[in-house]
């Protein structure tokens, strides 16, 4: 039909110009060019391995558009209303053999299966000269890291792509560059965490001009909503509870404090938003944590504790960071601040070891299901006595015993307790037996070989109220050992499942 797009396929092999030729310098656009995202993401994909690229010509993206029909629509500027898409493989092919995956009809299947195998992600590549980097999911980083350490992506998501009748799935976070029309940082960083957060609970995941009219709705301290300058703390909060989920904010304390509620968080599967306060300029910024770098756990340093925190594991966090790109390593370090001691991040580049920026953690944002009420201060708290009692009564465990919480779906943890090792009884008893809610807070005591015991808790209460469920043996222990356990979890008031 005459007026309507016509799309074009195109395959390209990939290098280190793809993205720039891509994306052309805009006639007339007076700003150093090209985008520090899109060197950022030709370095990242080189790292992935890509080495070809199919290119959409007419893609409609309905965050795009969302922004198109608020703010762009209205400018002399007649922008486009489509946008390009680029998805990424790992393996060479050329225009002849996608054509051949095309209407081989009879190996569908395994054309599938091929595109599925090499699958690195997609860019949205929006008709904004000066922020093109739309809507965008990549594969992450292997576990292992050079120093020996492991990365753990504990806040992303399978998301599901469908490229000319190919259904294919990429493991990621959406990451998007902020325009300062519609988002600036804080809205990009909440709405990358809440595309995950707000499907967990069958919610629709908010565009980011949703985000701004809603953040905006009731508080102004800049005088208008659009251009974006920015949302403070409190705006945040109000966007997250107009998409009918809770925000729970955690002030920065001390580094070992703000360690230990990322470990937590980023293990519950929760993207953070991390309120940030640069070392140079006066501007505010925010990203979005969904990861960490661990090593060993590191011994207490006051002789009087018999556990480890594994809070002191955490070496960086991995961070969506709209003036970089996705899955960015930021260093967590002390930083002295007159007489008190803050947690730094210092973001570089991923390959070289480059510092971006210095920043000093202001505050933690977590979008959380209205119904998970325990927190992770509370959880610790409980913790912490727990594990400083099973190191006194395991002293065979040499101070090594080891505490971490976070949450989980109910559900899920049924699911998995078939690894568990319980008896026959104990597994019938889990999955058929014990009432859990919705969520639960875990209390992990674990050892650098085997893990003990968990603590589940009741994370619809509060704290006036007994909360904790049961203890579940996780790993083998001699008779001895599993009395003193049954013990512990009769002094909790809990059942014991083993």
């Amino acid at each position: 039909m005459t007026g309507y797009p016509e799309q074009i396929i195109r395959i390209s092999a990939f290098g280190e110009q793809f993205l720039k030729e891509r994306c052309p310098k805009p006639a007339g656009y007076l700003r150093e060019w090209p985008p520090i995202q899109l060197l950022y993401l030709t370095t990242y994909l080189g790292r992935l391995g890509c080495r070809t690229v199919i290119a959409e010509s007419h893609y409609i993206d309905r965050d795009y558009i969302a922004d198109l029909s608020l703010f762009y629509a209205r400018s002399l500027r007649p922008y486009e209303n489509f946008c390009q898409r680029l998805h990424f493989f790992s393996e060479s092919f050329d225009q002849g053999r996608w054509r051949a995956l095309v209407t081989d009809g009879d190996a569908h299947t395994a054309s599938e299966a091929f595109l599925q195998n090499c699958y690195l992600g997609f860019v949205v590549i929006r008709p904004l000269p000066g922020c093109p980097v739309g809507r965008t999911v990549l594969a992450t980083l292997g576990a292992s890291t050079a120093d020996g350490c492991v990365r753990e992506f504990g806040a992303i998501r399978d998301n599901t792509i469908h490229l000319a009748g190919f259904k294919l799935i990429v493991p990621g976070l959406a990451f998007q560059q902020q325009d300062q029309g519609v988002s600036a940082c804080a809205t990009t960083a909440l709405w990358s965490a809440l595309q995950l957060t707000a499907p967990l609970e069958g919610l629709p995941a908010p565009t980011p001009a949703d985000i701004t009219q809603a953040a905006s709705r009731y508080f102004l301290p800049g005088g208008r909503a659009l251009p974006s300058q920015g949302l403070s703390i409190q705006q945040m909060c109000e966007a997250t509870r107009a998409c009918g989920l809770a925000p729970v904010v955690v002030p920065a304390t001390d580094p070992a404090i703000d360690k230990a509620h990322l470990l937590a968080y980023s293990r519950s599967g929760l993207p953070v938003v991390l309120a940030l306060e640069p070392l140079k300029g006066p501007d505010g910024h925010a990203v979005c944590c969904l990861g960490v770098k661990v090593g060993a756990s590191q011994p207490q340093p006051d002789p009087a504790l018999h556990y480890r925190d594994a809070g002191t594991s955490i070496q960086a966090v991995y961070i969506h960071d709209d003036r970089l790109g996705p899955y960015a390593v930021a260093d967590l370090n002390p930083y002295t601040v007159g007489c008190s001691i803050r947690t730094s991040l210092l973001i570089r580049w991923p390959t070289e070891k480059t510092e971006f920026e210095q920043s000093l953690l202001k505050a933690l944002v977590v979008p959380v299901p209205v119904k998970l009420r325990l927190t992770v201060d509370r959880m610790r708290a409980l913790g912490v006595g727990i594990a400083e009692v099973s190191g006194l009564l395991f002293p065979e465990f040499e101070r090594t015993i080891t505490m971490a919480c976070r949450f989980a779906l109910a559900t899920t943890y049924q699911v998995g307790s078939r690894s568990f090792g319980l008896t026959e009884a104990g597994l019938h008893f889990i999955r058929c037996e014990l009432v859990l809610s919705r969520y639960i807070g875990i209390i992990e005591i674990t050892t650098p070989d085997a893990h003990l015991f968990d603590v589940l808790i009741d994370a619809t209460e509060t704290e006036a109220n007994p909360s904790v469920l049961a203890c579940v043996r996780r790993g083998p222990l001699s008779g001895q050992q599993e009395e003193k356990l049954r013990v512990l979890a009769r002094n909790l008031g809990a059942v014991y499942v083993g």
